[in-house]
């Protein structure tokens, strides 16, 4: 099956999004372009629309500097902040409280697949 037909598969989370948005964009910045860098699954968004999407959050006020400073360094470090490490306890929770509103917004634009409980709240209405 070609890249036309293959089927578009969301991130099963905004974390996994956010991660793969900060890969692609590390590669763009060492000259690969984002367009061009080979993805073997084909995702519904580009990488720009998860950063357009997190700094639309950060100029609403609802995403702090911390936010921000949290997202990127576990961004470029490729993972999410460590629960067990106590160095990374406040990280942890920051990140948490990020994706908390991140999600939304991407599952709103079909870029992550609903989380069970969100989905459960959304079947209620």
């Amino acid at each position: 099956m070609n890249r036309q037909h293959a089927a578009v598969v969301p991130f099963p989370s905004a974390e996994e999004a956010w991660l793969w948005t900060c890969r692609m964009v590390a590669g763009s910045v060492y000259g690969v372009p984002v367009q061009r860098m080979p993805e073997p699954i084909l995702r519904p968004c580009q990488p720009l629309d998860v950063a357009h999407a997190v700094d639309q959050l950060y100029r609403r006020g609802q995403l702090t500097r911390d936010h921000l400073a949290v997202l990127r360094h576990y961004g470029r470090r490729r993972s999410a902040p460590d629960p067990t490490r106590d160095r990374e306890a406040r990280s942890r929770l920051v990140w948490e409280e990020a994706f908390g509103l991140i999600a939304p917004v991407l599952a709103a634009k079909g870029f992550i697949l609903r989380e069970p409980a969100e989905a459960a709240a959304f079947a209620l209405v």
